[in-house]
């Protein structure tokens, strides 16, 4: 059964770091939306925190490569700058 949790945490982050890395990875999509009701029919509802963890590790480590690769842009405006008038 731990081997179950561990590779669902596994799988899990990855296809969460392989959606954040590149947005229409389909089969990273099919994993994210099937592997947690394939976890609770397997595991337990203690896979859903697996999951819940597993996602934020792997969204978080795919942003960091993201962001060490290329400029991350939160916003177009600077502070200092006024917004355009519609």
């Amino acid at each position: 059964m731990l081997l179950g949790f561990i590779g669902l945490f596994i799988v899990y982050a990855l296809s969460h770091y392989w959606i954040t890395i590149e947005k229409r990875d389909f089969f990273a999509t099919v994993l994210v939306i099937v592997l947690p009701f394939v976890g609770v029919y397997y595991l337990g509802w203690m896979a859903l925190l697996y999951c819940v963890l597993a996602a934020y590790l792997g969204t978080k480590a795919g942003l960091k490569k993201l962001h060490r690769s290329r400029a991350l842009r939160v916003s177009f405006y600077d502070d200092k700058d006024e917004k355009p008038q519609q």
